[in-house]
Order: structure tokens, then C-alpha cells, then sequence
């Protein structure tokens, strides 16, 4: 995950990003998806612990080669490389959506945020508190 320098006669802005090791990394679990696609039956643990690895490489590394890609950091070969990956990834949507797995983003934008349960607060005002019955007043 090194900054390379430019290839002469490439026409890229600023120092160009190694890629090498993401492309590898993301190429594995591609092919981990297809030999887990291949079997007949997958035990759900099976199922959970490659979900793990698979958000874990979606969430690092591609989201890293999506950025370099929208800053121009990548060489013309590797941002060729990027899109035969992308392109592959998609090919498989079915597969994903049959283990129930993150689907590759392939957008720049804010990361995911996990949404926070809140509990019902408690109210010390006299708004928030329910009526008491009224007493019954005194005839004089």
C-alpha cells in the first residue's frame, strides 16, 4: 500500500498509488465466493465467517481503490485493472445476494454508520408525568 511513483508517458495528477496487494486481496475472496458458490450445501457458520472476511475486504480494500480511482492516483493499467475488477464483482450480485452479503459499493461517499438504539427518557417535569386524579373538594 505503497505511493508509487508515475510511469513515464502516463497521464495521471500527483504520485500514483500500489494497488497490487488490494487487487490480490479482493481477487481471493472473489474466488473464495465461487468455491463457496460451488458447494452443494454451506453451513451457516460456513456462511458467517466468510460474510466477516468479505465486509472486512469490501469495507478496506476496495473502498480504498474506490478512492485512489476518484482522485486519479491510479495508473492507466491499474485503473483498467480496478475496472475489470469492479466489473467482475457485479457479475457476481447473484451469488452475493444468495449468502446473504455485503453488496461492493463502488461510489465514494460518507462510510455506513451504525444506527443507535436510544431508550425512552425518563421526564422529571410535571409535563411528561401523568395527571393525578383530582381530589374531591371540600363542601362548606
Amino acid at each position: 500500500m505503497s505511493v508509487a511513483q508515475q510511469h513515464p508517458g502516463e497521464q495521471r495528477s500527483g504520485a500514483t498509488v500500489d494497488i497490487d496487494a488490494d487487487v490480490e486481496l479482493l481477487t481471493d475472496q472473489i474466488k473464495a465466493l465461487k468455491e463457496l458458490g460451488s458447494k452443494g450445501q454451506v453451513s451457516e457458520g460456513q456462511r458467517y465467517d466468510f460474510s466477516i472476511r468479505w465486509g472486512t475486504i469490501q469495507a478496506g480494500r476496495l473502498r480504498r481503490l474506490v478512492h485512489y480511482s476518484g482522485l486519479g492516483r491510479l495508473t492507466d493499467a491499474d485503473e483498467r485493472r480496478f475496472q475489470a475488477l469492479c466489473a467482475e464483482l457485479r457479475s457476481l450480485s447473484g451469488l452475493i445476494d444468495r449468502f446473504r452479503l455485503a453488496q461492493p459499493v463502488f461510489t465514494e461517499g460518507k462510510p455506513a454508520r451504525a444506527k443507535r438504539y436510544r431508550a425512552p427518557r425518563q421526564t422529571s417535569s410535571w409535563r411528561g408525568s401523568p395527571r393525578r386524579p383530582e381530589s374531591p373538594s371540600r363542601a362548606i
